[in-house]
């Protein structure tokens, strides 16, 4: 089977155990309260065994001879028992009905009793105890359910959900049973099925025997058992049986499944002699015995000797053993009972010492009182307070001290911890957070042996770093790969891990991988380094050397430990990456300012080349008319050559014929020379950027930025000079041409329709200012301060790359200037250059 269907079949049979003490539940509740009407027979019976036997007698009945521990024999002349079990049987008002009792020497008689009122026959006492049965079933049904919800992935909290289920139903109906509606089925069909799940679990938790995991299908043989159990007690009576005879089968049935698993238990127990596993199973078995043995006890007497015993009264205890038996399941470990036990005891003894110390000392002062004759009821309340202040402080210190006496091993935990945080905090040594860890484990927690491993980040493998106590070759050369199964299932689950808590891996391959770490290690726990999603390490802990188990308090000291040192770890990492990277800063420093600075050409050159790209229509419209002009010239010229040769021939007047040519040449002329004004522009603009510096005119630069956008201006856009009387300034002018043409492009694109751009330079102390306005719409307050950021644009995607405005703040910058923008929203934008007359870059 797979794990996917194997969880879909635990699921499915988890929701019909839960739905089955659910159907035996809530009518009891409704049996809480007698019904107000109705009649019943005029004793009370115990249906245990084959007959029913009297446990409490109506006056009625008893004044015709009947008493508690008669055997009911026959109704009407048919076997009672049978009838008995027909909760729904009627009793009319008024009508006698005819009982044949047998006394426990072997006598009977039969006499005529009218049924009784229910609420004659109905004792008080009853209800309470059915109550507290109830809450006993809840607390079953409760606990199996939130075990199996925090861990449905281990058989053994599905196996405890349906053992709780099956109890909370006998539990349910136990009492009242004529007073709940179907309790007769669930008391036939029960019985069976606790053997069963009994069954179930024991051969499941603490330990699953060898043979239950080579054949897994024998736990299923006890439920096919307890079925046919079921319908032979509902066909007995076709099938010719004795009356009782299917619930007497039911109950052997089930007794000797209860005992045949404690025995099972005991034999894997002896097995495993010491160890965790022996001390889960001391636990289950006492906790076991505690709660049933004395139920199955009476059981057990009240069905040999016929006589009715109050069972029920045993079973308000048995909640102890879910409530064990969850806690193992959910937390891999058991009550620490002795400890618990030692420290009641002492508490108690104080106790009893505090009260009778105190009562001795209050009977002294209404003494004392007395022979002075005071005889107030103030000063009694005085000295009584006065007594309860003196006290209080005597209370608590011998409280302090039991508390150090049973808590010292947390106290030194505590002491460990705090020491251990502070010491960390300096370490930057791997193997200094190692050993500090090894210290705190076998000198504080007093383990035999620990070891520590870390991650090697490079090959992703666990190793062994610092070890203490006794390890075999094998342990020291342990690695585990990062494909490894301890690794993942350390890595997901986050906790500490012993080797049971692999007993539920359905791949039995990887459970094997698993347990063979432990059986490598030779130890008990392993308990994982983790650092945000990462696992760092691992800490190995063997067995203390005074014999106990690894603890609550143990464990809790390890997972602190885990925790402190994986910030240590990471601290220490992180300084040896800080010291490496120390190491070859400069160099990495001016490898990483090399690339920056090839990154910003390349970023310049690509904004640049962007730039060109969306002049190239307008230009090639520009070259085409010239060139177009002069193509048609040289075809008129070549028929004006002509007719001159003809008219020269001739001897004809050619006087009109050369001007004619002329002015073909001139004209021609004046398209190559804007042909070659444009090419120019084009070569002044793309100067590569590491040309020499030099002295510009920066309106000369600006008018032919303007020349190249004239495509792009047609007549739409106006453009106004506002030329004041600057000089020339130092600069790389390759790289203030790509501000310009990045400005003019930009304000085109702002002005969908028509518009005017104004440019306005004057001089200022130092410098040159420069302004590029024009009439748009202005820039937003809420994005005006990031216009100048890395990639911002608000053009649509693929349309602006957000660099132009960036590389034009940092062209300006470089050349010790300024840039800015002012606007207002409806009102156009404004861009402001200050450029100092010496523009010469400043150093990076």
């Amino acid at each position: 089977m797979s794990p996917t269907s194997s969880h879909r079949m635990r699921r499915a049979t988890a929701l019909l155990a839960i739905a089955w003490a659910l159907s035996a539940i809530l009518p009891s509740v409704g049996a809480l309260r007698p019904p107000e009407a109705g009649v019943d027979h005029p004793f009370e019976d115990s249906r245990l065994g084959r007959v029913a036997v009297v446990q409490a007698v109506h006056p009625s009945a008893a004044a015709a001879g009947v008493e508690v521990g008669d055997r009911v024999v026959t109704l009407d002349g048919r076997p009672f028992f049978p009838i008995a079990q027909q909760s729904g049987a009627a009793r009319r008002p008024g009508v006698p009905s005819r009982y044949e009792f047998e006394k426990p020497d072997g006598r009977r008689f039969t006499v005529e009793l009218p049924p009784v009122p229910i609420s004659e026959i109905y004792r008080p006492f009853d209800s309470l105890v059915h109550g507290l049965l109830l809450v006993v079933a809840i607390i079953y049904l409760g606990t199996g359910a939130v075990v199996y919800w925090l861990r449905p992935e281990r058989s053994g909290a599905w196996a405890l959900l349906l053992f709780c289920c099956t109890l909370a139903v006998q539990l349910a109906v136990t009492l009242h049973t004529d007073y709940i509606q179907g309790a007769t089925v669930h008391l036939v069909a029960n019985a069976p099925l606790i053997g069963a799940t009994t069954f179930h679990l024991f051969t499941t938790y603490p330990i699953q025997p060898g043979w239950v995991v080579r054949h897994p299908r024998i736990q299923v043989l006890p439920y096919l058992g307890a079925g046919l159990l079921v319908a032979l007690e509902l066909a007995e009576g076709r099938l010719g049986l004795p009356p009782g005879r299917g619930e007497e089968l039911a109950f052997f049935y089930m007794a000797a499944l209860v005992w045949l698993s404690l025995g099972i238990l005991a034999v894997e127990r002896r097995r495993h002699g010491d160890g965790p596993m022996r001390e889960a199973a001391d636990v289950v078995t006492l906790a076991a015995l505690v709660s049933f043995v004395p139920v199955l006890a009476v059981f057990l007497v009240e069905w040999l000797t016929q006589k009715p015993y109050p069972f029920y009264l045993a079973l308000l205890w048995t909640f102890v053993f879910p409530v064990a038996v969850g806690y193992g399941i959910v937390y891999r470990q058991l009550f620490d009972l002795r400890n618990v036990a030692r420290s009641s005891a002492a508490y108690g003894i104080a106790s009893i010492g505090i009260t009778g110390a105190f009562a001795l000392l209050i009977t002294f002062a209404d003494s004392l009182v007395s022979d002075f004759g005071v005889s107030t009821r103030s000063a009694q309340v005085a000295l009584l307070f006065i007594a309860i202040l003196l006290f209080n402080p005597v209370r608590d210190r011998m409280q302090s001290l039991a508390d150090r006496f049973f808590d010292r091993d947390r106290a030194a935990y505590r002491v460990a911890v705090r020491e251990i945080s502070e010491a960390m905090v300096s370490m930057l040594s791997l193997g200094e957070i190692a050993d500090r860890i090894l210290v705190a484990l076998t000198d504080t927690m007093g383990v035999e042996r620990a070891m520590v491993l870390l991650v090697e980040d490079e090959e992703r493998t666990l190793r062994p770093i610092a070890s203490r106590g006794e390890w075999d070759d094998a342990a020291l050369s342990l690695e585990i790969s990062s494909d490894h199964p301890i690794w993942k299932q350390l890595w997901m689950r986050r906790e500490d891990l012993t080797r049971a808590d692999f007993d539920d891996e359905h791949d039995l391959e990887s459970r094997e991988a698993c347990r063979d770490v432990y059986d490598t290690l030779e130890v008990e726990l392993l308990v994982p380094i983790l650092y945000g999603v990462d696992l760092l390490g691992v800490i190995a802990v063997g067995r203390k050397l005074s014999g106990d188990r690894l603890a609550a308090d143990d464990r809790l000291l390890l997972r602190t430990l885990a925790n402190q040192s994986s910030i240590a770890i990471e601290n220490a990492k992180a300084f040896d990456e800080i010291a490496k990277l120390n190491e070859t800063l400069e160099a990495r420093v001016e490898e990483r300012t090399n690339e920056l600075r090839e990154i910003q050409g390349q970023l310049m050159q690509a904004e640049k080349m962007k730039s060109l790209g969306q002049l190239v229509a307008g230009v090639a419209h520009e070259l085409n008319n010239p060139i177009g002009f002069v193509h048609a010239n040289l075809q008129l010229l070549d028929e004006y050559v002509q007719k001159l040769s003809d008219a020269q021939a001739q001897g004809a007047d050619t006087t009109r014929i050369r001007e004619a040519i002329a002015k073909l040449i001139l004209r021609s002329r004046e398209g190559t020379q804007r042909v070659k004004k444009i090419v120019q522009d084009l070569r002044t603009f793309s100067r590569m950027d590491q040309a020499e510096i030099q002295e510009v005119d920066l309106h000369e630069e600006i008018d032919r930025n303007l020349a190249l956008m004239e495509p792009r201006f047609k007549t739409r856009i106006r453009v106004e000079k506002h030329y004041g009387d600057v000089p020339r300034v130092r600069c790389y002018a390759g790289q203030l041409n790509q501000v310009f043409l990045n400005l003019l492009m930009n304000a085109c694109d702002a002005m969908e329709e028509d518009g005017t751009i104004r440019i306005t330079t004057r001089r200022i102390p130092g410098g040159v200012r420069l302004e590029f306005a024009d009439d748009g719409p202005g820039i937003p307050e809420e994005i005006r301060s990031r216009i100048f950021d890395p990639f911002f644009t608000t053009k649509p995607v693929g349309v602006g790359t957000g660099l132009g405005l960036s590389l034009s703040h940092g062209i300006i910058e470089r050349h010790g200037g300024r840039i800015a923008v002012e606007s207002e929203p409806g009102q156009g934008a404004t861009f402001v250059i200050e450029l100092p007359l010496d523009a010469a870059p400043i150093e990076a």
